[in-house]
């Protein structure tokens, strides 16, 4: 009888807790749409791969997008670190983006971005660049 009282001081003192803990979002996709690189023109994606999990208003995220085109290469988008907070609809950072594991650019500033139906990648500069469709979410 005296787990009751326990119990709902537990339920009390652990509600508030997990009512304060940041969204998270795992996004992933098999749908890519666009790939480019600098001085190339945009290339649709035949095969993708993509996943992107964070946590709204800290820098822990996780990046990681393969696509192949046409051609049959294959490009990586790896987030090697978080720049900013992160956003509901927005991850900031640095990216490594290779070409059939050749590195083209090492810890590039970029942001992907949406995450409603699409998403969308850029390089600062605009010079890479690759999008595709949610296939799947999870939010919690």
């Amino acid at each position: 009888m005296k787990a009751t009282p326990l119990l709902a001081a537990l339920s009390v003192l652990c509600t508030p807790a997990l009512a304060w803990s940041n969204p998270t979002h795992n996004v992933m996709s098999n749908r890519g749409l666009y790939v480019s690189e600098p001085g190339a023109v945009s290339q649709n994606v035949t095969s993708a791969d993509m996943t992107f999990v964070w946590t709204e208003g800290t820098t822990f995220a996780f990046g990681l997008a393969k696509a192949w085109v046409a051609t049959g290469d294959a490009y990586e988008f790896q987030l090697v670190s978080v720049t900013a907070p992160t956003t509901a609809t927005q991850i900031q950072g640095l990216w490594n983006i290779s070409k059939n594991g050749a590195l083209l650019c090492s810890s590039c500033a970029g942001q992907v971005y949406g995450f409603s139906g699409s998403f969308k990648f850029y390089t600062v500069d605009s010079g890479y660049h690759f999008s595709g469709f949610i296939t799947s979410r999870y939010d919690y």
